[in-house]
């Protein structure tokens, strides 16, 4: 089954077996380790480092072009992956960890 959006008639035509696993193509496993800095997401990445540079949630949101919604559902992710409970631990960590933050 091809990875990309089938046309209405083809979607229609599955049985609730086939859809399941059309819909869950995309969710297999992740090359990922669940937890630590190489469990971050390219833009989980990204917004540490925003963090790491002092910006506030508005400030990420424009620089990376998100809803201020997705960066606090980013920041939501990144601190349990981290271990961290506030954004100073997490910024402290960033700037040991990440390459382009102050003191990395």
């Amino acid at each position: 089954m091809s990875t990309s959006p089938l046309p209405y008639a083809e979607g229609s035509s599955l049985d609730a077996e086939q859809a399941v696993a059309y819909a869950l193509r995309a969710h297999g496993r992740r090359n990922r380790p669940p937890t630590g800095w190489a469990s971050l997401t390219p833009t989980e990445l990204q917004v540490a480092q925003q963090v790491a540079a002092g910006q506030s949630n508005p400030q990420i949101a424009a620089a990376l072009f998100m809803s201020r919604a997705t960066v606090k559902t980013h920041l939501a992710h990144i601190f349990p992956k981290l271990g961290v409970t506030s954004r100073a631990e997490l910024a402290a960590q960033a700037t040991r960890h990440l390459p382009g933050s102050r003191g990395g």
